[in-house]
């Protein structure tokens, strides 16, 4: 099916966007392949879309072709190294984390509660509370136009990395399904300060239908309701440092967290907006800093994405300033 002019402020969870010249919505290979022939008739790019959960789309009219995804089945397959679960790129995310709870698998409950469909996740390579996407990750199907072909990209193919893919730095495949190999038997990953609380206030967090469902009331807390509000979730991605730099920081704020990773010390982001800045809360115009949880932008009814774009940018150099790290964006611009 095709639509013309559509506000791209209905399909996006920040509900903020000018129309789209077209959306397409497919469920098959067919479908897609109709409406890439459709933009080269037309000379304009496609732009694939889940829920709309992580964009931040302009204010004016975009010349695109937007497609988005309507297949949604999900099956499971016994094999010697696990459960294959296979999704289709429609599938909302957290229904696939409770179909997977369902089937008593381990691997994706802390994963439990993030927005958006299957088929985006991969694009992000979305993670929380100590797990990512790539954790379990298995292969996935997409349509490359430019061989007008179906490729299989297992996870070196997709080169993740923190909240990055190969699908963010080169556009255009579209993701069709994805598979995922999870476990019958397996370990709470409860390490994160916000599980262990529970733990030791006396909840068993022992399957992944429990861990899962602890998630989701802790993001229910930490995160607007997407009901109510317009947001897009984090806004910004913990940065990495060097640990010559953790350390020199240290002696400022002593009490600045970090968490060794590969490429040197994560810092959550929030600490520092929170501890350092005092920016819970903080407000220009009508967006502002969600106040359990200063990585969240909100944006009131009406608000722009330049309006967005100015409290983002305004926030980073408010951290540059005072720690020199330079922040980057989690969330996708779309103009």
């Amino acid at each position: 099916m095709m639509r013309e002019n559509v506000p791209l402020a209905s399909l996006t969870t920040f509900r903020i966007g000018g129309p789209a010249r077209y959306v397409h919505t497919g469920d098959s290979i067919a479908s897609v392949k109709t409406a890439f022939a459709h933009s080269r008739e037309c000379g304009l790019p496609v732009y694939p879309m889940g829920q709309g959960s992580n964009i931040l789309a302009a204010d004016h009219s975009i010349a695109a072709v937007v497609l988005k995804m309507e297949n949604d089945s999900i099956s499971f397959t016994e094999t010697t190294s696990g459960v294959e679960v296979c999704a289709e790129a429609g599938t909302s995310w957290d229904t696939l984390v409770r179909a997977c709870a369902a089937e008593g698998l381990w691997g994706i409950e802390n994963l439990a509660g993030i927005p958006g469909t299957v088929g985006a996740a991969p694009v992000q390579n979305i993670g929380a509370y100590g797990t990512e996407l790539a954790d379990t990750f298995s292969w996935l199907e997409c349509y490359d136009p430019e061989t007008d072909s179906v490729l299989r990209l297992t996870k070196d193919g997709c080169m993740f990395g923190y909240r990055d893919s190969v699908f963010k730095q080169k556009p255009g495949p579209v993701i069709m399904r994805v598979a995922l190999l999870l476990q019958r038997e397996g370990t709470a990953n409860t390490n994160y300060t916000d599980l262990s609380r529970l733990i030791e206030a006396g909840e068993a967090l022992s399957t992944p239908h429990t861990i899962g469902e602890a998630v989701r009331r802790v993001r229910s807390v930490k995160f607007p309701d997407l009901a109510k509000y317009g947001t897009a979730g984090s806004f910004f991605k913990n940065p990495t440092i060097s640990s010559d730099a953790y350390t020199a920081l240290k002696l400022q704020y002593s009490e600045l967290p970090g968490f060794v990773v590969e490429e040197g010390i994560k810092i959550p982001l929030a600490w520092i907006l929170d501890h350092v800045l005092d920016l819970r809360g903080f407000r220009m115009g009508r967006v502002h800093l969600f106040e359990n949880q200063p990585l969240v932008l909100v944006a009131d009814a009406d608000a722009t994405a330049d309006e967005v774009n100015a409290l983002a940018t305004a926030v980073a150099e408010k951290v540059c300033a005072a720690t020199g790290i330079r922040i980057e964006r989690e969330v996708r611009s779309f103009s």
